[in-house]
């Protein structure tokens, strides 16, 4: 389907939609003493309803000064077309302002209460912010003083490293120390052991040779 058929034919869809929009249209009785529907279009045809203001009818068609209307009980007659106004009368008016004043005080207290609802969240909030700052700052000053305690461990380490090292120096040497010590005591046994063994001998010898000079004098007499 091309251009010059697609116009028309949507040119005529849009006609059909207004036109069924003017004659299904609802309307209200404008404000009057009485508005009779007449089988008819003229003063003279037969009355076969009287219509009080505000009644709502569908506008079905119209005709000169007149219009041809369906009641909400589905009866249909004609009707001066001056007698009809898109205004709902003053009364339903009212009725809906009331609606929708009641409607937006109940918006309203649902909405006060969300407000009160996100108030006590955001004081919640607010606390738990609160909380969280002073955790974060425990947090920290543990992490600095553990920080500080990892630098002094570091240096102990540092410094018993240094103390085991000279503590094993230390032990070398008294172990060295003790050695020659024990060699000196033993070196000094043995002299003083070498020394007594002499003493020993010389006496042993003085009196030998002494035994032997006595002996030889008698033998000379």
């Amino acid at each position: 389907m091309d251009m010059s058929t697609k116009i028309p034919l949507l040119i005529f869809l849009f006609l059909t939609i207004v036109t069924a929009d003017v004659f299904a249209s609802s309307l209200y009785v404008a404000p009057s003493s009485e508005v009779p529907l007449r089988t008819g279009k003229g003063n003279t045809r037969k009355i076969i309803a009287i219509l009080a203001d505000g009644t709502q009818v569908e506008l079905l068609k119209e005709e000169d000064a007149w219009a041809f209307v369906r009641t909400p009980r589905g009866k249909e007659g004609w009707i001066l077309r001056r007698y009809l106004t898109q205004s709902p009368p003053a009364k339903m008016q009212l009725e809906a302002l009331r609606k929708q004043n009641q409607a937006l005080r109940q918006r309203y207290q649902k909405l006060k209460q969300e407000m009160d609802q996100l108030s006590e969240t955001g004081s919640d909030f607010k606390k738990q912010l609160t909380r969280c700052i002073s955790e974060r700052d425990s947090i920290k000053s543990a992490y600095e003083s553990l920080k500080q305690d990892a630098a002094n461990v570091v240096q102990t380490k540092k410094m018993l490293s240094e103390t085991q090292k000279r503590l094993s120096q230390a032990n070398a040497q008294l172990i060295s120390l003790r050695q020659r010590v024990n060699n000196l005591e033993a070196n000094s046994n043995v002299k003083w052991f070498l020394a007594g063994g002499g003493v020993l001998l010389i006496g042993w010898l003085l009196g030998l040779f002494s035994s032997r000079k006595r002996r030889r004098k008698p033998s000379l007499l």
